[in-house]
């Protein structure tokens, strides 16, 4: 009996061995340090508190080539070579299992769909993040960066500021507003509960994810984060139905207004602002491509996807300028000059901040917020030194492709200047990507610029910012956070 389980024990190790372990031709190299059997996993229980300086101490030892990460049964390649980012980004549009841990919050949105049906919802949602629908944003985005400035007043000439807080209630009111089209005095119930759901949802996501008992989903569904999380969602469903059943109601009112008088209009045509969920709700109507849910899940995605990395990356450019005085200083008096006696920022002298626009660039290159993405590879890829097995999961690592050589020696250094000369750039359209690669990168870039000018505008126009960028650490969670509090001073400017 005893030699029979033997049998069987050195049956199986020889068939995980044959299917995952054996020598594979043109199979990229392994990782220093895999064990057997579990591979890197024991990496991972070691850095488990901090995992960005093992990500960034991986990184910073891949050049262009390609090495193999084994976590137990599964591959992960890690790319950073630019041409075969490109070509894995535009032909395997699948994401990864590793997404899968926020797909009970954002299943039917663009970031996790399926690549039929997000092919589909892509381009019926293009529209509503081109610039001319964007540009009708631009007095709610004016109005809610004075806002900040007010609060930030209260703040000014008392030292130090941790500025998440505000920071990311800012980012959130904008978006909400410019997604669901809530006038201000309906915001409050977004502010609080579904703010905190969407905040606690993502928690609840990073920590499975760094517990691999619980990435089977009828594990963690028992537990009591599992049950957690349905509860936040459902809490999520019920603020959102609210939302699109009133916005359904106010359309209609519209309509029927219409209907009865030939000269209303809804302005849509002269630049009117027009929400994204307006434009949703006409596509279910007219079209019946979207459900309640399609639409609901949607939004989740452009709040989620929106407000936590535009928020971060607003609170690390303002930790640089305040770091940076000669820097901040170029940045006020371009803004004085665009500005000039008007109150707001219009969709015409937006685009005359340049410095400003660089600034921000320089940051998305070498703070970027989301350092890698990661793919499912549908067929074997074959590039010329190896090839890349169906069925393995590519990381292609934007980090690596930010400080890539193309950029000069002084590619690790922060100098806005350099976007200032389109003719000393990389020519390279791969080496760099702060919204994602390829066929499948993020909708809303324009978007996310627009926001971060209007509000850096707003603010330094009013305060001097003091910071010190030399303290700030990250953790990685679904993005890349603070480790610990972005302090920075403001006082008024005369």
């Amino acid at each position: 009996m005893s030699l029979l389980v033997l049998i069987v024990i050195y049956s199986v190790l020889f068939a995980i061995w044959w299917f995952w372990w054996r020598p594979r031709v043109r199979s990229p190299a392994p990782y220093p340090g895999a064990l057997p059997i579990i591979g890197h996993i024991h990496v991972a229980f070691k850095y488990r508190n901090d995992v960005w300086s093992y990500m960034e101490r991986l990184f910073n030892c891949i050049t262009n080539e390609c090495v193999v990460i084994r976590m137990g049964f599964h591959n992960l390649y890690v790319v950073s070579d630019p041409d075969e980012v490109g070509v894995i980004a535009n032909t395997s549009l699948k994401k990864s299992y590793h997404y899968s841990f926020v797909d009970n919050a954002l299943a039917n949105g663009l970031l996790l769909e399926d690549v039929p049906t997000w092919r589909i919802h892509r381009k019926l949602l293009n529209p509503a993040f081109n610039l001319h629908t964007l540009n009708t944003f631009q007095n709610i985005m004016n109005v809610e960066a004075r806002s900040l400035v007010s609060q930030l007043k209260d703040k000014a000439g008392k030292g130090p500021v941790d500025v998440k807080e505000l920071v990311v209630l800012y980012i959130l009111r904008t978006v909400c507003r410019t997604s669901l089209g809530l006038e201000a005095k309906d915001q409050d119930m977004i502010d609080k509960e579904y703010a905190e759901a969407i905040e606690e949802i993502m928690d609840i996501a990073v920590k499975r994810a760094l517990n691999i008992a619980l990435h089977p989903s009828f594990i963690f569904k028992r537990t009591a984060k599992g049950k957690r999380e349905q509860e936040l969602i459902m809490r999520i469903k019920n603020i959102l139905n609210s939302t699109i059943q009133k916005r359904k109601s106010d359309l209609k009112k519209v309509e029927n207004k219409q209907n009865n008088n030939t000269d209303v209009s809804d302005g849509s045509a002269n630049g009117k602002f027009k929400p994204i969920l307006d434009l949703m709700l006409h596509l279910s109507d007219e079209q019946e491509v979207f459900s309640d849910d399609d639409i609901r899940q949607h939004l989740n995605t452009f709040v989620f996807a929106s407000y936590d990395t535009t928020s971060g990356v607003l609170q690390t450019v303002l930790a640089v300028l305040g770091s940076r005085p000669d820097v901040q200083e170029r940045v006020y008096k371009e803004i004085v000059e665009v500005f000039g006696d008007n109150e707001e920022l219009t969709k015409y002298n937006l685009p005359k901040l340049v410095y400003l626009e660089a600034v921000i660039k320089e940051v998305l290159r070498l703070y970027s917020i989301v350092p890698w993405i990661a793919r499912q590879i549908d067929t074997d890829m074959v590039f010329p030194k190896y090839t890349l097995r169906a069925g393995s999961t590519c990381v292609l690592v934007i980090y690596n492709l930010h400080r890539h050589p193309s950029w000069g020696p002084d590619a690790k250094e922060f100098k806005p200047e350099r976007w200032l000369n389109p003719a000393t750039l990389p020519t390279h359209p791969n080496v760099y990507a702060p919204f994602g690669i390829g066929k499948r990168n993020c909708i809303g870039k324009l978007y996310a610029m627009m926001t971060l000018k209007t509000s850096v505008a707003h603010i330094v126009r009013n305060f001097q910012l003091s910071a010190d960028i030399s303290n700030l650490c990250w953790n990685f969670e679904v993005v890349l956070k603070p480790s610990k509090p972005i302090l920075v001073s403001f006082t008024l400017r005369p």
